[in-house]
C-alpha cells in the first residue's frame, strides 16, 4: 500500500506571528556616511544665470575657495545651521 505524505498543518496565526516577531528582534543598522569619503557617488549639472554666476565667483574669490568647493560649503552649512530658517 502506497503511504502518503501530507505537509504537517501549521496554522496561520502561528506563521503570522512567527514572523512578526522575527521582525521585532531584527536590529537594523543604519549605515553611516562618511563625509570625506570619495566622490563617486553622484553627480549633477546646475545650470546658473549670469547673475548667479557672477556672485558664485565673487564669493570664491572672498573665501578663496573653488566654485565645487563652495557649493558643497554651502550645502554643509545649511544642512547643519539653515534648519530654523526653513520653517
Amino acid at each position: 500500500m502506497v503511504k502518503r505524505r501530507e505537509p504537517p498543518v501549521v496554522p496561520v496565526e502561528k506563521k503570522i506571528e512567527a514572523f512578526a516577531a522575527q521582525a521585532d528582534n531584527s536590529v537594523a543598522v543604519a549605515p553611516s556616511q562618511d563625509k570625506d569619503a570619495k566622490r563617486d557617488y553622484k553627480a549633477i549639472r546646475v545650470p546658473f544665470n549670469e547673475y548667479e554666476f557672477a556672485q558664485l565667483e565673487a564669493l570664491c574669490e572672498k573665501t578663496q575657495r573653488s566654485k565645487l568647493n563652495m557649493i558643497r560649503y554651502a550645502l554643509a552649512f545649511y544642512a547643519e545651521h539653515g534648519l530654523n530658517e526653513l520653517s
